[in-house]
This record gives structure tokens, sequence and C-alpha cells, in this order.
């Protein structure tokens, strides 16, 4: 029997079946190209790149920074800091531009805090890095690398002792005094200090913001007071064990002592009246100090014999003197002291 005029033929379920499953396969590659243009302007950005490279260095991973920054830590004179962490030291950072240039080299700019010594205040920077096209992930994600290494250099000079410590790691320079000029991945968050056992240095914040750029900066090494209260206690030490108990005019190895002409009729006794005070000063060699040159007062006490007329008499008074010396901190913390 025929169909009636303007009756739909039904479709068949293998034809409905083929439509539906069409359409979700036509879906499916709408979404997959829509995710890979999405990933392409985000995560497999130029900018989406070098917010991955800060975000490994502020989050401390210096090994998925240097593998981004195309850089080697080749363990040479220079290299120490490339592998010292820089754990959160970079605040509210932030990509405030982008802009393509001959070649398809993008130049992104990167603005970050840094948190001050002194307290809740905050310092801006900003550093740009050039990166350019590296092919395709698949064919489909786009892969960059840096144009320029992110790199800059920080010239530390280690004041009166060739050691100090970047954000906690010790390092060692060739010599104090001198610049030593350390690579850094940029941007480079540094706190320089130094801490052993009798020296010390009041932290600072060194930033390297700039790629290619050069920093300087300085440790200030000092003195602890447990140095000096340690040099003083040696020194009192010598003096009040070594040269007090001679019973002579002039005491071997000691910075006090007195001559007398006439005859003596008893054997000198000395005491100390005022043990010189002790500071400290760097010298021209690393890890030698020296006790600024001080006064002190002896006692000495001795019966004499006037060769003029014969009378007796007693030498009862203050003798003065003053003492210098030199101080070497040894390779395992022992002090040397040396009478200058």
């Amino acid at each position: 029997m025929a169909g009636s005029v303007g009756e739909r033929t039904a479709l068949s379920p293998t034809t409905r079946a083929a439509l539906i499953w069409g359409g979700l396969a036509a879906l499916v590659i709408v979404l997959f190209i829509v995710a890979v243009v999405i990933l392409n302007a985000t995560v497999y950005s130029a900018k989406g790149f070098v917010h991955s490279y800060v975000d490994a260095l502020n989050r401390g991973d210096t090994s998925s920074a240097l593998a981004l920054a195309g850089v080697q830590a080749t363990g040479a004179s220079g290299d120490e800091l490339l592998t010292v962490p820089e754990k959160g030291e970079l605040r509210r950072i932030q990509i405030t531009a982008e802009r393509e240039s001959a070649g398809g080299v993008h130049r992104v700019t990167v603005s970050f805090d840094t948190s001050s010594d002194l307290g809740d205040t905050s310092t801006p920077h900003t550093t740009t890095f050039a990166v350019r096209p590296a092919g395709k992930i698949g064919g489909l994600f786009s892969q960059w690398q840096f144009q320029t290494a992110p790199t800059a250099s920080i010239d530390v000079t280690p004041l009166h002792d060739p050691r100090f410590t970047a954000n906690g790691s010790d390092v060692t320079t060739l010599g104090a005094d001198v610049a030593s000029r350390f690579t850094v991945l940029a941007p480079a968050v540094y706190s320089l200090a130094h801490d052993t056992m009798y020296l010390t240095a009041t932290p600072e914040t060194t930033v390297a913001d700039t790629v290619g750029g050069v920093v300087p900066a300085t440790v200030d090494v000092q003195p602890r007071a447990s140095f000096v209260a340690k040099v003083r206690a040696d020194v009192d030490k010598y003096l009040r064990t070594d040269c007090l108990p001679q019973r002579v005019l002039l005491p071997s190895g000691c910075p006090f002592g007195q001559e007398v002409d006439d005859r003596l009729t008893s054997t000198p006794t000395w005491s100390m009246t005022t043990y010189p005070p002790v500071s400290l000063d760097p010298t021209d060699t690393a890890g030698v100090w020296k006790v600024v040159t001080a006064t002190g007062e002896a006692h000495l006490r001795v019966g004499a014999e006037s060769l003029y007329d014969g009378h007796d008499y007693t030498i009862n008074e203050d003798v003065p003197f003053t003492v210098g010396y030199q101080v070497l901190i040894g390779s395992n913390n022992g002090l040397t002291i040396t009478p200058q």
C-alpha cells in the first residue's frame, strides 16, 4: 500500500546510530580543537612558558628552573649560586606585558615584589625575558625557549673573611675583600650573610632582576661578641697565669716590667690593677684579626736599698703597659694569639 502524502520515512536504527555517533565525533573534534587553541594561548604560550619558569624558580625547584632556562651548572667557580634555592622570595608575581618582535621573538615582562629586611614593606621589581618558538609537541602544542639565557651576575665582596652564606647555603670565595662574580638565574633574590662560630654579618637582601645585569653586594663580616669575650678571657688568663706569677722585675714574654737601679731586698711581686680592654679589628690577611693596642696597669711591690745613701724603701706602684696581639682563627676554630 502506498504511503500517504507528507508522511516522513522513519530512519532505521543503524542510520540513527550512525548520525548520533557522527555528531558526537564532530563534537569531540571541535572540543579538541578548542582545547588545543586554549592550551596554546595559556599553558603553551610564551607567557605560560615564562610563568612556569618563574614559578619553578620561586618554589625552589632549581632543577626544573635550570632545565627551562637551558642553563647547566658546571660546578666551576662562579656557578655556586645557580643551585641555591630561592624559596618564596618573589611575591605577587604577574605577567604585565608581552610583545612580539621580528622573528617571532616574544618579550614577556614579569612584575613581582620582594619583602624588605626592615619590616612588612616591599619593593616592586620587573624582569623582561626574550623567548622564541621551539617547534611543536606532537605537532599541536607550541614549545618555547629563551632567546637569551635568563641569567644575571652578582659581584659579592665578603669583607674580612672569604666565606658567606646565600639563602643559608655556605659559599667560599677565592679571597676576602675582593669581588667574586657569581652567575644566577634571574630574577634572583638572595639573603647574603655570614654565620660562623666567631664571626657574623647582618643579612642583606640582594636582588638581580635584569637579564644580563650585574649587581654588586657586600658581606660585612665582623667579630661576634663571643669572639671578643673569648680573646679577652685568653689574654687575661695569659697575663694572670703566665706573667703575674713571675717573681722578677721583667717577666719573660710579658708586656709589663720595671727596671730598678737600686739593689733589691725582697722578691718582686706582681698583681693586676687594670686588665687591658680588648677590641678586634680586621687585618689584611683573611682569618687573622688584631687586638687593638690597649693600655693596662700592673702593680709592682718590691723592697729596695738605695745605692746612693743606703736607706731601705719599698717600691709599691702601678706600672702602665700596652698590649697588642694578632689572633688567628684556625680551621678547627681554635685560636692562636701572638703578641705584636
